[in-house]
């Protein structure tokens, strides 16, 4: 239940802007175990339209978003001023309106609220109220009934979205008073790198990862630079796999740009993805599911 009387809440899940849908698949069909969730569609749940194309990565859902031939909406607008990157992540909700009203008496800007012919509503919290987060709201036509989601066949898993932020205390209490979310662990420096410092919640039946610079005079401070460019937001996701040193080899024999190849905060092996290479996605790839070699280096 969310903190919101009555409210029902579920991840569903996390969407990407890109310039070409067909390729962002083939990407990640190429590297990762996918299953397909949906063909490629238009969906004109925004104004003048868009296409998207979803898949599971690992038992989540995971979408791209592509203008359409010859428009200039918010797709178009965003990977104008940000590129290709990660774009919202999305929740499903048995019911939308008294969500709405609790967020707007807590003073959070909830923008494009919409109902659909059939019943379905959707709306947005802005990221200038989730800590650089656009999150979408959606009411489906039956929630007691959600789409099956495939087996977990132990070959990859999504782990979490990791959200740089300024401070991580009152970016986790906004997700514990609007969202069914229970604290993972509180902030903690990382000890193996120690130039960041970081926390985790499960948000209705996800994982979010929040970042934070140490403060003043940090070596090599990535959060601090990432928030100066960019402002707070989503930075990169996360991806457990079985084949850590398979998918490591193709990823190299194709020319695809690795970098920070190390241990990570629990002392397994982990590398990531350019964004150059990854639809502007930055791709943490850990070797955490018991696969041959895992923590060894």
């Amino acid at each position: 239940m969310s903190p919101v009387e009555g409210v029902r809440m579920r991840f569903d899940h996390v969407s990407i802007a890109v310039e070409s849908i067909d390729r962002g698949v083939a990407f990640f069909n190429r590297y990762f175990p996918t299953i397909p969730r949906n063909g490629k569609q238009v969906s004109e749940q925004a104004q003048g339209g868009f296409l998207w194309q979803d898949f599971y990565l690992g038992g989540t859902p995971v979408e791209f978003i592509e203008e359409l031939p010859g428009r200039e909406g918010f797709i178009a607008q965003f990977i104008r001023r940000h590129g290709e990157g990660l774009h919202h992540i999305c929740f499903e909700i048995d019911r939308i309106d008294p969500m709405i009203a609790a967020l707007k008496a807590g003073g959070v800007r909830v923008v494009d609220e919409h109902e659909f012919p059939d019943g379905q509503k959707t709306c947005f919290i802005s990221p200038r109220s989730a800590f650089g987060v656009l999150i979408q709201l959606w009411q489906p036509l039956d929630y007691a009934k959600p789409v099956a989601r495939p087996a977990d066949d132990g070959r990859a898993r999504f782990d979490h979205v990791a959200i740089a932020v300024r401070q991580i205390n009152p970016a986790m209490e906004f997700f514990r008073r609007y969202f069914p979310a229970e604290v993972l662990n509180y902030p903690l420096r990382s000890q193996s790198q120690g130039n960041f410092v970081l926390a985790h919640i499960e948000a209705a039946g996800f994982k979010l990862e929040f970042l934070q610079s140490p403060g003043p005079n940090t070596e090599d401070d990535f959060v601090g630079r990432f928030i100066e460019r960019y402002g707070e937001g989503m930075h990169h996701v996360t991806i457990d796999v079985k084949d850590f040193d398979g998918t490591l080899a193709q990823l190299r024999a194709d020319g695809q740009r690795i970098v920070g190849r190390e241990n990570n905060w629990r002392g397994e092996r982990q590398f990531f993805i350019s964004p150059q290479s990854a639809m502007g996605t930055l791709v943490q790839v850990w070797d955490g599911l018991g696969g041959p070699g895992a923590g060894s280096e």
